[in-house]
């Protein structure tokens, strides 16, 4: 059967999510079966997704510039976040100064990470063989979530 590769991906992270979950037998041995199958194509998606090292200097210094401008918490005088951003309000200019010349120093692994994610967002289209192993609907668990279910029937996995 073919799969589009966004949706091989999306299941990849399913099936991570439910290995340390204790399932019945038939749903435990559907999941080891499909990721064994999809392993080595997500290893290449994994790997063409990788930042250049280059990149990750660039994003690591991005970091420590938020994290230096980010406002203090006065308790702690550690770096204040909100929703997993540093909240930079006192400093904001100073930041979008070192932002600017660090994507000025930066500039060329910025344009190959935007060209590398735009190729990525292609390959994601595109199609690939899967030899999924299926499971009829009685043997998944009463209390599967309504994304997990979605997630395997878009790849075609369950039957009835």
């Amino acid at each position: 059967m073919k799969a589009k590769k966004s949706d091989l991906l999306n299941l990849w992270y399913i099936l991570e999510s439910l290995k340390h979950q204790k399932q019945n037998t038939k749903f435990s041995y559907f999941l080891a079966k499909n990721k064994i199958a999809i392993k080595n194509e997500v290893d290449a998606l994994n790997e063409a997704s990788e930042a250049s090292e280059a990149f990750k200097l660039y994003d690591q210094k991005r970091a420590d510039l938020a994290a230096s401008m980010a406002d203090k918490v006065k308790e702690t005088d550690e770096p204040m976040t909100s929703n997993g951003q540093y909240v930079i309000k006192e400093k904001k200019e100073d930041f979008e100064k070192g932002l600017e010349a660090l994507k000025v120093e930066f500039k060329d692994c910025i344009d190959e990470r935007t060209t590398q994610i735009e190729a990525f967002a292609e390959i994601l289209k595109e199609e690939a063989d899967f030899n999924g192993h299926s499971i009829k609907l009685d043997n998944l668990p009463a209390d599967i979530e309504p994304a997990v279910m979605e997630g395997l029937l878009n790849v075609e996995l369950v039957t009835d």
